[in-house]
């Protein structure tokens, strides 16, 4: 009509382009509205202190006002272009408006597989995440981490050895602590470790690079670690040097208790075949009399590193205490602090339980990064809904007609059902032939930059691609039954 009565192209693209623009502009004041609504709910699953400026270097009204323009271009551009493009006698002799054919459905189609497949790829992302987050709260570690607290303070300056042997003594004498120990490392602590290069007498000349621990009296036993081959430190047996000075035991080698991963490296066979063999460092040769299982008190990211643990009650070089105990950490975590303020008043106390240690230094970063991924993938499904309900409203309002023919012929409203939503469900099956590859390729990467990871497993990604066809039938079901239940009579003189 606006061509009959005389607009031109031009005019027409303008138009276009103008609602588009409007239409752009009021949903990014929509968005912004809710973008800060949603801010604090943000920060709070994500653990992120995130903030709105819309001015100065970062304000985000410059990108955000290019942003507007660039959708409201591309957005705009197709209908203008076709729309304008229609011959005023084709369109008003057509019983129905437009659509602009085969091409035009196979783009409202490509749309909807654009959206899905990314919501798709979110979904399962956000379930490979988790499930890996939950992986390494639960993973075992090689050693028991309830009921443990590491007092990192025992290594602050100014502390002599007679001070830390009053403050372990202290420590043990506190009602609810089952036992105490000392070490230069500690479960997210490793700072005052070295390591040191090891051959074996008649093996390869080439030295395996293995860390050196130096561990206090009940040192396994207090972390639980597992023995698999030999035996532990004993202060029984004379020639695990725990009583030597660090002079003498420069000359003469320790025993020493190695884990499996040190086994592993130096070549040895099994565990049980390195028990009384001689490894040396370069200045003294060490015996093992033990292995144990690998403990990990480093990042699930990194590898565990081969470990000789020496025993040593005399000259820990700045020392962590582990304090194994029964009952509520903060109970005694405040009674610890008072045991320690009784001997060194003076240094303040710092002890954290093992779970707060590893997960502030390892886990949190991922745990806060899994929850803000399933926000997006919440979004993202979400999105994709509205852009398949479009499409299911467009299309079933455009075959009115097909459908009361179909059930002039005797087709049941079951069919007609099964039949309309099979065909939205098309654009749902192609976005997972893209989403799969996409997903598996991405978090294949993600995985591999853990040591110690989970299998990506089929049935995340056909769990995610149920969902996302539970999720789409849901969403068409309400046009597909309204359209099928119509009586034929009416659709038939609906035009």
């Amino acid at each position: 009509m606006r061509k009959v009565l005389g607009g031109t192209r031009r005019s027409l693209m303008r138009q276009f382009l103008g609602e588009a623009l409007a239409t752009v502009a009021v949903a990014a004041l929509i968005g912004l509205a809710l973008a800060e609504i949603a801010l604090p709910f943000v920060n709070t699953l994500g653990g992120t202190k995130l903030a709105i400026r819309y001015l100065g270097a970062d304000g985000i009204l410059p990108p955000l006002v290019a942003l507007v323009l660039g959708i409201a271009l591309v957005a705009g551009l197709y209908p203008a272009f076709v729309l304008s493009s229609f011959r005023p006698a084709a369109v008003l002799a057509s019983t129905r408006a437009p659509g602009g054919g085969r091409a035009g459905a196979r783009l409202r189609g490509g749309l909807v597989v654009i959206q899905f497949a990314i919501a798709i790829a979110f979904a399962i992302a956000t379930a490979t995440m988790l499930a890996q987050t939950a992986h390494m709260r639960d993973a075992d570690l090689g050693f028991r981490r309830d009921g443990l607290m590491i007092v990192r303070s025992l290594m602050t300056g100014g502390i002599d050895a007679p001070q830390r042997a009053a403050i372990l003594r202290a420590l043990a004498a506190v009602p609810g602590v089952t036992g105490v120990t000392v070490g230069n490392n500690a479960p997210g602590d490793q700072s005052t470790t070295n390591f040191s290069g090891y051959t074996r007498p008649g093996g390869s000349s080439v030295k395996t690079s293995v860390m050196d621990v130096d561990t206090g009296r009940d040192y396994f036993r207090v972390y639980g670690a597992r023995l698999i081959a030999g035996r532990l430190f004993d202060t029984a047996h004379a020639d695990d040097r725990a009583l030597l000075t660090l002079e003498q035991r420069k000359r003469t080698g320790p025993n020493i208790v190695i884990n499996r991963k040190a086994a592993t490296a130096l070549g040895f066979a099994s565990p049980a075949a390195a028990l009384g063999q001689t490894i040396n460092d370069g200045s003294r040769p060490s015996t093992i009399i033990g292995v144990v299982d690998d403990v990990r008190f480093r990042s699930p990211r990194d590898p565990v590193d081969p470990v000789a643990y020496s025993y040593n009650s005399i000259d820990i070089l700045s020392p962590y205490a582990a304090v194994r105990y029964a009952g509520d950490p903060k109970a005694m975590a405040t009674a610890m602090e008072a045991a320690w303020k009784r001997v060194v008043p003076g240094v303040p106390f710092d002890a954290r339980s093992v779970e707060d240690n590893l997960f502030r230094r390892y886990y949190k970063a991922d745990a806060q990064r899994s929850r803000l991924f399933t926000i997006g993938a919440v979004l993202a499904i979400a999105i994709g809904c509205i852009g398949l309900y479009g499409l299911a409203a467009f299309d079933t309002t455009r075959r009115v007609k097909e459908i009361g023919i179909r059930k002039t012929l005797g087709a049941s409203t079951a069919d007609v059902l099964m039949l309309l939503i099979g065909q939205f469900m098309r654009p749902v099956i192609l976005a997972n032939i893209v989403a799969w590859p996409l997903a598996y390729v991405a978090m294949q990467r993600w995985l591999a930059g853990f040591d110690d990871r989970i299998a990506l497993s089929p049935m995340v990604f056909l769990g995610a691609s149920l969902a996302a066809v539970l999720i789409a039938s849901a969403t068409v079901l309400g046009q597909a039954w309204r359209v099928s239940r119509a009586e034929p009579a009416r659709a038939l003189r609906y035009e």
